[in-house]
């Protein structure tokens, strides 16, 4: 407790602010809960990372330097978390994968260590088997939990059941303690998910969450954020009111979005266009390459990209495949990097400078065929967890609650909403009949009910037995009964 309270009442390192409140009871409840595996809810724009950071120092005076490591479902995040936190990170995927080697490196150590005692003290072959031995040891100790050690992973939610399991089960086997970071109001797991908002319920409003909202620089939207995200049809009123909300047919809100956007992006600001499918996403993505081109910002002749397209210098492009033997000095090249393309060769090969003005790299032919997108636009699962300045993000009947939620809080100074009102899911089946077209507010009020987040299976079967146990279900039965059954 004393480590708790000196770290929570000080400014943290680097930064020049303690933890607020809310932070501080947090990074004590988790600190001191003596739980082996534990959860954190952080709504967008509550500080998860300075959270995080306290965490870190809290458990660093207690257990030692290095005795904290954080891993998130992607590369790209988890390098994000290295930067924030200042902590040794890796993709959660290959994390597993290596820590599952370790059987297989101790046996190798093994037959090393015999080979070793077969030849004599002065045999030069020994000096080579002893540096082996090392390196096979080394590489087994770095991918080996610690007792006390903490493993924090970030942006849990979107983390898959079975990989969750299996690092709790590794930290549990030798006692080492897991923190999930997420929110389970955004968007949940490609594969099997569900897990962290089971956990969170299992705790029965017990669970450390953060609930002081600091992105936005209105006050109006910080409070508004909250009411989306539990759903409340006040949310829409508040963004109506503050003229966040565009309505129209999917054409003129795209020639809004866009329009808005780079509007905001010749104003010199950060900013992003959101699309609900990878369809519109490639829509909006080479609407602004045509444009740049024409404004001579980008070179018209360019390669052929794995997301259909093209690009040339000059170029914004995101990779999206981890290669580790392209690097840019320590760092490699990541799904989700972001780069500027500096030049292209007839081979197919391009040069690429980081987006933030970092290192330089040759993506091979190959690679730059299959793994590399113009990235103007993005889909909001490829959003979630950046912050900009400004978004623009188009919304339809198919968009779910949790979608809605990363959409209109990637914006620190505004999150702009276009809503397609004459949105037909089948147009095929219309019989040139013309769609009845609908308000902005009543699209926005069915994405509320419209939830997408995956249920742990165990929290399906218990939904099913409350439901076929419920009172509603017994009445109507008692009814049926009562009444001599259905007529």
């Amino acid at each position: 407790m004393g480590a708790v309270a000196a770290v929570t009442g000080a400014n943290l390192l680097g930064r020049n602010h303690p933890l607020s409140l809310d932070q501080a009871v947090a990074v004590e409840q988790i600190a001191t809960s003596g739980r082996g595996l534990d959860v954190l809810v952080g709504p967008a724009g509550t500080g998860k990372s300075t959270t995080m950071a306290g965490l870190r120092s809290v458990w660093e005076s207690e257990h030692g330097a290095g005795s904290v490591l954080g891993l998130a479902p992607s590369a790209a995040a988890a390098e994000v978390l290295a930067g924030e936190l200042g902590i040794d990170t890796e993709n959660l995927a290959k994390w597993l994968y290596e820590h599952r080697q370790e059987a297989e490196r101790l046996g190798k150590i093994g037959a090393l260590q015999s080979q070793l005692r077969s030849f004599p003290d002065v045999s030069s072959a020994r000096a080579s088997l002893r540096q082996r031995i090392t390196e096979a040891t080394d590489e087994v100790v770095r991918w080996r939990l610690r007792p006390d050690q903490l493993v924090i992973v970030d942006e849990a939610t979107l983390a898959g059941t079975f990989a969750l399991d299996e690092l709790a089960r590794a930290a549990g086997a030798v006692g080492a303690k897991v923190l999930l970071v997420g929110d389970q109001g955004q968007l949940s797991a490609v594969e099997a998910g569900g897990m962290f908002a089971d956990l969170v319920r299992d705790r029965e409003g017990f669970a450390p969450e953060l609930t002081d909202v600091r992105r936005f620089h209105h006050a109006w939207e910080r409070e508004a954020s909250v009411t989306l995200r539990a759903g409340s049809p006040d949310a829409i009123d508040a963004y109506q009111a503050h003229g966040n909300i565009d309505e129209g047919d999917r054409e003129q809100m795209l020639e809004a979005l866009y329009r808005a956007w780079k509007a905001d992006t010749d104003a010199g600001l950060t900013s992003l266009m959101i699309a609900g499918d990878l369809g519109t996403v490639s829509e909006l993505n080479t609407r602004a390459r045509a444009d740049r081109v024409a404004a001579g910002a980008v070179n018209e002749v360019g390669l052929a990209l794995g997301g259909g397209g093209m690009a040339g210098v000059g170029d914004l492009v995101v990779t999206r495949q981890n290669d580790r033997r392209l690097s840019t000095g320590r760092r490699w090249v990541r799904n989700g990097d972001r780069w500027i393309i500096t030049a292209t060769d007839q081979g197919g090969a391009i040069t690429v400078q980081r987006a933030n003005g970092g290192g330089v790299v040759v993506l091979p032919a190959a690679y730059a065929a299959e793994h590399v997108e113009l990235a103007y636009a993005s889909s909001a699962h490829r959003a979630q967890g950046r912050t900009v300045d400004t978004s623009h993000a188009l919304v339809s009947s198919t968009t779910t609650r949790e979608a809605l939620y990363v959409l209109a809080t990637r914006g620190r100074e505004s999150n702009q909403l276009y809503v397609d009102t004459h949105y037909d899911p089948d147009p095929q089946t219309s019989h040139d009949q013309a769609f009845e077209p609908v308000s902005a507010k009543e699209v926005l009020m069915g994405v509320l009910r419209n939830e997408g987040a995956d249920v742990a299976a165990h929290d399906m079967v218990r939904r099913q037995l409350a439901d076929a146990e419920g009172m509603e279900r017994l009445s109507a039965e008692y009814l049926t009964l009562a009444t001599g059954g259905p007529r």
